[in-house]
């Protein structure tokens, strides 16, 4: 192409648009121009754009040519004669070859978009173009409508002969509320006359819709909405169900001894619609014998106490039943009578019942034992205490005291928290009296008590205390004590403690020193 030799002031229009056309959505218009001496060498400039639309966004794109500052360029658009000016910076730098710039938003839809992209040192028009964009097609969307109906009045009838039938109809409901979740949207709507309602434009996809009313239970389900199709959901609410108190035992001693207070702890929860109050009572056999008021919302459980006076006319099994106007739990409670002196029992099939139970003679005595030996109350006798069982427990605050005592478990064994194993000697004259226990599991003796001590007028022997197990040995905030003191000396006894599992003596005290 021969290039123009007059100077900038003197340069005629050159630029020869190749391409003008009406494009619809992406359609553009290349546009390619010669610019005169225009740069401070005086060589011409050659530029080639194209102008297009996607959607109501304008590009324009560089085909080929020279690249040009991006303040030297700015494109206008006139539509329905208003006319708008878009320059290309920021940002800044060039528009080279293979450029694109894009302008969101600049034309108008279902319009025509006269656009020009002018080289503004120069005034040359670059390209040209008429654009009419069409705006993104609206998304196909679906309705749901339909009645809310509520419980009327009982309307009578009468069927053959002389005898009536009573039903219960309904009514459609004005005012309720209508919900849809879902495809991304949350909506409501209020029926009208004869309970109707109606939701437009949802999207295609899964909603939960609900109807609600004053007084009424809630009602919901779930429904798919089609594009371009209505949805039918009606609903039929129901008066709320008033409140309804349910009742379990959720804890209980199995046994009791006669003369003691037996506590029973109850769980109420209210599985109506409604807030309500009753009344929770403890019945043995016929009688009352504890009661409290308990108020619940919808759907709330809590755990009440109830106490129960055993006299000793109440020895053997008793049947316990928790209540209330609504439901009732019921249990069994072993009441043991106290003028036996039983001591001890053991549960056999590990139910937490008592299978056999046995007085402070029987139990010092008592050898080996199959299942679980549980020591509840406190003995006192003036022979050694010797008894084998699967498993053992002195329950929290007993003391067993004796001369001497020997306790193995094949499973885990448990002092009680308070609670004390005494072979104290105290005198003239008096015989050492070890405690000796062995446990195939984990010792449990935490907080408790074991002493051999001894005291006499002329001089002491204090027993050992030998524990031997296979599991861990917790001894903490425990005291132990086979310290011998007498008038003319004394002799201590050995405290020896051995623990597959480890020893745990945080807080405990040893007399004399673990050996």
């Amino acid at each position: 192409m021969s290039r123009s030799t007059t100077n900038r002031a003197q340069t005629e229009t050159v630029g020869v648009i190749l391409l003008l056309g009406v494009f619809v959505v992406s359609a553009g218009a290349v546009g390619t121009v010669y610019l005169g001496d225009v740069s401070s060498e005086g060589d011409g400039i050659v530029v080639s754009a194209d102008l297009s639309a996607a959607e109501t966004d304008l590009r324009v794109d560089h085909l080929g040519g020279d690249a040009l500052p991006n303040e030297e360029l700015a494109v206008v658009v006139r539509t329905d004669g208003n006319t708008t000016r878009y320059p290309f910076t920021p940002p800044p730098g060039e528009f080279a070859p293979g450029d694109r710039r894009a302008f969101p938003d600049a034309l108008a839809a279902n319009a025509s978009n006269e656009v020009l992209l002018y080289h503004e040192p120069s005034g040359e028009r670059i390209a040209r173009a008429i654009l009419t964009p069409e705006p993104q097609p609206a998304a196909e969307t679906g309705s749901i409508e339909g009645t809310v109906v509520g419980p009327g009045a009982a309307s009578t009838r009468v069927a053959s002969g002389a005898s009536f039938g009573v039903r219960q109809v309904t009514t459609p409901l004005v005012g309720a509320t209508v919900a849809v979740d879902g495809a991304g949207r949350v909506a409501e709507a209020t029926t009208g006359s004869g309970g109707a309602y109606r939701i437009d434009g949802l999207e295609p996809g899964e909603y939960e819709v609900s109807a609600a009313a004053p007084g009424l239970a809630l009602s919901a389900t779930t429904v798919e909405v089609e594009p371009n199709e209505t949805a039918t959901v009606d609903f039929r609410l129901d008066p709320l169900e008033p409140a309804d108190f349910e009742v379990e035992i959720a804890g209980v001693d199995a046994t009791v001894e006669a003369g003691d207070p037996l506590t029973v702890d109850a769980a109420v929860e209210n599985v109506g619609d409604e807030r309500g109050t009753k009344t929770v009572a403890l019945r043995v056999g016929d009688e009352v014998t504890d009661s409290v008021d308990v108020t619940l919302d919808p759907g709330e459980r809590r755990t009440v106490s109830l106490r129960w006076q055993t006299l000793p006319s109440d020895v053997g099994e008793q049947t316990l039943t928790v209540e209330t106007e609504d439901d009732t739990a019921t249990t069994t409670v072993e009441v043991l009578d106290a003028a036996i002196d039983a001591v001890a029992y053991v549960d056999r099939d590990d139910d937490g019942d008592p299978d056999e139970r046995y007085t402070p003679v029987e139990l010092a005595f008592l050898g080996s034992v199959d299942g679980h030996l549980v020591v509840y109350d406190d003995v006192e006798v003036t022979v050694p205490v010797t008894a084998t069982a699967d498993r053992v427990t002195i329950r929290d605050g007993v003391t067993l005291r004796a001369d001497g005592v020997s306790l193995e478990s094949e499973g885990n064994l448990r002092i009680g928290d308070g609670a004390a194993i005494d072979t104290s000697q105290a005198g003239v004259f008096v015989r050492p009296a070890d405690v000796t226990v062995r446990v195939g599991g984990d010792l449990n003796a935490r907080g408790a008590t074991v002493t051999t001590a001894a005291r006499d007028w002329i001089f002491a022997s204090a027993g050992d205390i030998g524990l031997t197990v296979g599991g861990t040995a917790d001894l903490r905030e425990g005291r132990f004590d086979a310290t011998g003191v007498g008038l003319l000396g004394g002799r201590d006894g050995r405290i020896t403690v051995t623990a597959g599992g480890g020893v745990l003596t945080e807080g405990a005290s040893f007399d004399p020193n673990l050996a």
